[in-house]
């Protein structure tokens, strides 16, 4: 598995933790997790390109690590 690989199941872990909590919190986290989901999908959809150059792994990375930093601080909040 890459790192890539990991850093999707990552994500994907902490947003299912997310989405429970939004589920059960205030109109304020969900639209925090309407912008999220937007990234979330933008990074899934483009995480098959990975192998095609540098420059989208490193931007992958980056989003990976926005998406990281904001379903921890939605988890948190809730």
């Amino acid at each position: 598995m890459s790192a890539l690989d990991d850093l999707k199941a990552e994500l994907a872990k902490l947003r299912d933790e997310a989405k429970v909590r939004v589920h059960l919190g205030t109109m304020e986290a969900r639209q925090e997790w309407e912008e999220i989901e937007a990234k979330w999908n933008h990074f899934v959809s483009q995480a098959g390109l990975h192998k095609s150059g540098e420059d989208i792994k490193s931007a992958l990375r980056s989003l990976g690590d926005e998406l990281r930093l904001a379903y921890q601080r939605l988890k948190n909040a809730l």
